[in-house]
């Protein structure tokens, strides 16, 4: 493995009133890295946020202390944080800024297996931090990385492999082995389209929040896109 370069922090947000059980992938994934986990739970538009927490709170408390422990019990550095919202998207918005978290998970169908990640990039204005993050997550793991690029046309084409060719040179350079990343175009006039489809072969997509919040972001662009129309759980890469 490369070596260890510190400071990444995932926010992983689950609804405290279901929240399931997190697979052995998911955890042999995040453990080295430091992580908040965020158990949130509603407050419907009717209710005080006083009444709800009453209600609620202790169950949501010891669901999150819960979760973080899974991950504890692996070694990981874990927070836990609970959370009530009128607006689940601006409260997780709102504790990944006061952590500082580097990314996001989304929900997804979450495998035991989650060694195989597609990457989407475009040139995007944090390109910067998305490639220093999947240094750090590969520099971790033995999974494999795709790096992936849909151009609109030719002129298009030759930007975007110049693009994942320099991107895959520095992972290399920085001491990830070349065969643990690959490269991949397909044109199309739907850059999501071509990513959800794509996504179908992979376990993990790796996206750049492409809005200065989550909560703008959700309003709709191709990074929604790709997270409303996979199956995959997707780690979204934040902006300063």
């Amino acid at each position: 493995m490369a070596e260890r370069q510190p400071g990444t922090t995932i926010l992983v947000p689950f609804d405290a009133s279901d929240p399931g059980d997190p697979s052995s992938g998911l955890i042999e994934l995040l453990t080295p890295h430091r992580i908040v986990v965020l158990g949130y739970y509603p407050v419907p538009d009717q209710a005080s946020t006083k009444q709800v927490r009453d209600q609620y709170g202790e169950t949501a408390n010891e669901a999150t202390d819960e979760m973080a422990a899974r991950f504890a019990r692996e070694g990981g550095d874990v927070e836990s944080v609970v959370g009530e919202h009128h607006d689940r998207s601006q409260t997780i918005d709102r504790i990944a800024a006061e952590n500082d978290v580097d990314a996001v998970l989304t929900a997804g169908l979450i495998g035991d297996q989650l060694d195989r990640i597609l990457v989407p990039l475009r040139g995007d204005s944090n390109l910067e931090r998305i490639v220093s993050f999947l240094e750090r997550l590969l520099g971790e793991s033995t999974a494999t990385a795709t790096l992936f690029n849909v151009p609109e046309d030719d002129e298009e084409d030759s930007r975007g492999e110049f693009l994942l060719r320099g991107v895959r040179d520095r992972l290399i350079e920085n001491g990830i082995e070349p065969d643990r990343i690959g490269w991949q175009q397909e044109q199309s006039s739907s850059a999501s389209d071509a990513i959800i489809k794509t996504a179908e072969a992979y376990d993990l997509i790796v996206v750049g929040e492409s809005e200065p919040s989550l909560r703008e972001r959700l309003l709709g662009d191709v990074t929604n896109r790709v997270i409303t129309g996979s199956s995959d759980p997707v780690l979204v890469v934040r902006k300063e």
